[in-house]
């Protein structure tokens, strides 16, 4: 057993990679006991890893490694060997792959192990190299600078590069006799400049300060890690923090117990694989029991680390003993690194902005070192429809007629939505009914109906030149100034009224298209919209049935559903279901009998395949015919695809004079790109030639423009596709 006799926030600091080798001239830092700190706090589309090696072995009499040492693992990570057990028997010497004698441009120690990155594109936000051991102190000051330095290359060949120390920190014993004083260190330099130089793969590291030999009880002993955050927008918004320190944890029953700040754990309950954790701590060993790692107040565990010896020297991602280092031995005798989730069971409740550690042992002695957390940011999902009733109820713009709108969103998503905001700017047909706008219920807001005036309540009714809009603040501590919060299962429903405006003389009425918008922002602060539109067509009409309802739904990603039901039916002949990709033209995807006359209750259905279908939403209606040939149409109702080809992506919107999409089209052909005004007068025109996947299409042909909301159109005959865009 090992009788041991003795038990600032850190700030991250990214240096320029040329000053890195001028950092020992100009002074390290040194401490002693460190307490733990944050060094990389952000939220990002991205992660963070961790990975290293031993730099020291325990090898035989004749000096070759003793693989049975290394090795002797049994499956939970145990082992009948560690470093100084028994006393001045177990002789640790250096790890040394590329074979140099540590002269010159050589190495005396030197492993490797590999760095693993999601695919696709990575930013490395963070590097930090850290390494650690136990230097007999008569024989290697760890005050000079000489011995602060650390060599660091890609790959297993060619130079190395040589860097200082940012900082050292050192525990000191003496094992009560001065003449027998030891070190324990652990020192790190940022190697983000190199990281991003070199990319995914192999890195050697060493020539680390160690000393070798049994090392009495103490066991001497060396390794290094690489802590990593990498940026990569393939990947979820994730919460992603870094803290390290260093505290001795030793025999006699010791513990101690961090409290780590600064976490930003998102609201709802987080799955096992939602928060994850890696650490690293120096010289645990695998053959005394009864040391932990407590998050929370419970013990984490895993096949690998039992609860109760959990820093046992293995290197290890969920569970498993990673291979991709060299040596690649299960019993590194210096080092623990291990990566695993701890999403559920270990206390990490939402909106947590703190974490408890508790490091204990009785026999054993490490120093917990490094610490990272990464943990999934919820994106909120706010489905917003939008549905017009007129007021004598036949589905016809009559002029004059009063239109009430209702705005519905519900957040199906796991995260909130804050600041959420819905905006309708009203088209030129119609006139807004002062006083009509009224929250039917909302978190956080009182039902009723609010004044148009701005900055008294949650709503008002703006007019700027020839634009007319309507904003409504929602959720929870929601006020006149900004949206409030919704939560997940969250909804809200408002409403306001419209008249229709008479058409100029010899114009008939235009079909209504009303389109609004919802606004938020995720907890990763990245903003989340969805557009909600209503189309009312002056030609809609009174069917000669009772229509109870019309549902149209979207089973997977491929097939539309229809349901209607009629509760009495007169001469009714057949049904046609229409569809359109722009709310105007419609073609007819399926038909089915009616049932003549009754007066009871028909349930209908038909499906539609729209998987060669390439535009973002489609509006459906159902056409009516009688025996006699008279037909009249039901309201239009709206459905957005939740996968499509053809989609797009304008910046900025809102805009000031010009707009870049970024578009997937689905075949090579000229198309026709096509601005309209909210009345479906055509304003701007250009043709481009599309190509299949990606295309680029900037328009600089806006700046004439008034400020107002307009509607963007690709259209290729087979293709047409809409973008809702809005002029400052």
């Amino acid at each position: 057993m090992k009788n041991f006799t003795n038990l600032y926030k850190a700030v991250y600091i990214k240096l320029p990679y040329a000053l890195m080798l001028l950092v020992c001239a100009a002074g390290t830092v040194t401490a002693q006991d460190r307490n733990y700190g944050l060094v990389y706090s952000d939220n990002i589309r991205g992660g963070a890893t961790i990975f290293g090696n031993t730099l020291m072995n325990v090898v035989n009499a004749d000096g070759t490694p003793n693989l049975t040492a290394m090795n002797d693992n049994a499956a939970t990570g145990n082992s009948n060997y560690s470093n100084g057990n028994p006393a001045n028997t177990i002789n640790m010497q250096y790890v040394d792959i590329d074979g140099s004698t540590g002269d010159g441009a050589g190495t005396k120690n030197s492993s490797s192990s590999d760095l693993v990155l999601p695919s696709g594109s990575n930013t490395i936000k963070l590097a930090r190299l850290y390494w650690g051991g136990r230097v007999f102190s008569a024989s290697i000051d760890m005050t000079l600078a000489k011995n602060r330095t650390i060599k660091i290359r890609k790959g297993t060949s060619g130079p190395y590069t040589e860097l200082a120390a940012i900082q050292v920190d050192r525990k000191i014993d003496n094992a009560g006799d001065p003449t027998k004083e030891v070190t324990f260190y652990q020192a790190y330099v940022d190697v983000t400049s190199f990281i991003q130089q070199n990319g995914p793969g192999t890195y050697t590291v060493g020539n680390a300060a160690l000393t070798k030999g049994t090392g009495g009880v103490f066991g001497n002993y060396g390794g290094w890690g690489i802590q990593v955050v990498y940026e990569n927008a393939d990947l979820d918004f994730n919460s992603v923090r870094v803290y390290d320190g260093y505290k001795r944890v030793f025999s006699g029953a010791s513990s101690y117990t961090a409290v780590l700040t600064g976490l930003d754990v998102p609201s709802g309950t987080l799955a096992a694989d939602d928060a994850r954790m890696s650490v690293l701590s120096w010289e645990g060993d695998a053959n005394f029991t009864e040391d932990y790692l407590q998050i929370n107040g419970t013990a984490y565990s895993n096949a690998v680390n039992p609860a109760n010896n959990m820093w046992n020297g293995t290197i290890t991602n969920d569970g498993v003993h990673v291979t991709t280092k060299n040596p690649n031995y299960s019993n590194q005798m210096s080092v623990d690194i291990d990566q695993f989730n701890v999403g559920t069971g270990y206390g990490i409740l939402p909106n947590a902005t703190s974490v408890t550690l508790k490091f204990g042992t009785e026999t054993d002695s490490y120093f917990p070192a490094i610490f990272a957390f990464v943990i999934r940011m919820k994106a909120p999902s706010i489905n917003l429809s939008k549905t017009v009733t007129d007021a004598s109820n036949n589905n016809s713009a009559e002029s004059g007629e009063v239109l009430t709108y209702t705005l519905k969103g519900k957040n199906f998503g796991p995260g909130n939505a804050s600041l959420a905001a819905v905006a309708d700017t009203l088209p030129k047909t119609v006139s807004y009914v002062p006083g009509s706008l009224k929250i039917i219920y909302s978190p956080g807001s009182v039902a009723g109906f609010l004044t148009d005036a701005a900055g008294d309540d949650n709503g008002d009714y703006t007019v700027n030149g020839l634009v007319k809009s309507i904003q409504l603040r929602l959720g929870q501590g929601s006020s006149a100034a900004a949206g409030g919060t919704l939560a997940p299962l969250d909804s809200f429903e408002v409403q306001f009224q419209v008249t229709v405006n008479a058409p100029a003389a010899g114009e008939s009425i235009l079909p209504i298209i009303n389109i609004a918008r919802f606004s938020a922002q995720s907890e990763s602060l990245s903003q989340f919209v969805d557009d909600g539109v209503a189309i009312l067509n002056p030609e809609g009409g009174p069917l000669p049935v009772t229509l109870k309802s019309f549902a149209v739904l979207l089973s997977g990603t491929s097939l539309v559903k229809l349901n209607w039901i009629t509760s009495m039916e007169i001469n009714s002949k057949n049904y046609q279901v229409e569809r359109s990709a722009d709310g105007r033209t419609f073609t007819v995807v399926g038909s089915i009998s009616g049932a003549g006359n009754t007066s009871s209750e028909r349930s209908y259905n038909l499906s539609d395949d729209v998987s060669a279908v390439t535009a973002p939403v489609l509006y459906y209606r159902l056409k009516q015919t009688d025996f006699d040939g008279k037909s009249s149409y039901s309201k239009t109702v709206s459905l957005r695809l939740k996968k499509t080809i053809n989609d797009f992506n304008v910046s900025p919107n809102p805009f000031r004079d010009y707009i870049n999409v970024n578009i997937e089209w689905s075949k090579n052909e000229s198309t026709a790109v096509t601005v309209f005004n909210i009345s479906g007068r055509e304003l701007v025109s250009k043709n481009v030639q599309m190509i299949k996947g990606t295309n680029y299409v900037p328009l600089t042909e806006l700046n004439n423009l008034p400020a107002g909301n307009y509607i963007l159109q690709f259209n290729s005959g087979s293709n047409r596709i809409y973008k809702h865009i809005v002029k400052q």
